[in-house]
């Protein structure tokens, strides 16, 4: 089979929307020339969406300029979609991922699907494979279940609130979260966190046979692989400053690239 060429010009990026109940979903579908495979991208949470927002476009268009068509979103009441964010829950965004890659792998033509989420959206992606959507699926930075991601975003928003705030103003992480205990909502980063959210994070969860150190194949051998960052993973959307052992996922994207080129058998040039 011939090999095509790795690189290709002229990418279109096409914006829009899609329905899902009730909402909305801003999403970007940056197309490929030809392409070859499909990758849905399933982001970080809420406020986390404009720390990973660089990353998560640039990983996109390395991807198509390679003939792997990507489609990336907001999900419902967040970034660009419609919806309201304290209505919505872990069911509706994990819903939101499911009609996104049915809607996928029904289009023509038929081309292989990886579901690739990050942090959050890592566990929608792993929700939706472990039902039998998509031909792989890629993990990055994966919590165990949604209330990691939730207790990283307050501790750091309560680190800042120690900084910028009077003595008054301030609460403590054990504060915020007893509040939320009791049902009342809080402030995080310009969102509305609900009691409800909190409670129902302990119970959004990565399935369990792909959370191991490695991401095992799933009951119908599909290729499923997770990459960690750093010595707390489950603590962080991104690299941030704070991050020990990674800056840059740039060096990540020509490894990965090549991964899913193998797990699917791509008829596409692999990296140098």
């Amino acid at each position: 089979m011939q090999t095509q060429s790795p690189l290709k010009t002229g990418l279109l990026e096409q914006p829009g929307y899609f329905t899902v109940p009730g909402a909305h979903l801003y999403t970007v579908l940056h197309a490929a020339e030809e392409p070859v495979a499909r990758v849905l991208l399933a982001g970080a949470f809420a406020s986390e969406r404009h720390f990973a927002y660089h990353s998560w476009v640039r990983w996109a268009r390395f991807l198509a300029a390679r003939g792997i068509e990507v489609l990336r979103y907001d999900y419902r009441g967040i970034g660009e979609s419609t919806g309201v964010f304290d209505e919505a829950g872990f069911e509706n965004w994990s819903e939101d991922v499911q009609l996104l890659a049915e809607s996928m792998e029904n289009q023509s033509p038929r081309l292989p699907l990886v579901l690739h989420g990050l942090e959050l959206g890592a566990i929608f992606a792993g929700q939706s494979f472990d039902r039998g959507v998509g031909d792989a699926l890629l993990l990055w930075a994966p919590p165990a279940n949604a209330n990691q991601v939730l207790r990283s975003i307050l501790q750091r928003w309560c680190g800042l609130e120690q900084l910028y705030e009077s003595p008054d103003n301030r609460k403590s992480t054990s504060e915020y979260i007893r509040l939320m205990e009791q049902g009342a909502s809080v402030e995080v980063q310009g969102y509305s966190w609900r009691g409800r959210l909190w409670r129902d994070s302990f119970d959004c969860c990565l399935p369990a046979n792909l959370s191991g150190e490695t991401a095992s194949p799933d009951r119908n051998r599909k290729p499923a692989k997770t990459m960690r960052f750093g010595k707390n993973p489950a603590s962080l959307a991104m690299p941030y400053s704070r991050f020990e052992d990674i800056k840059d996922l740039n060096p990540l994207y020509a490894e990965t690239f090549d991964w899913i080129a193998g797990a699917l058998a791509l008829p596409i040039g692999r990296t140098q």
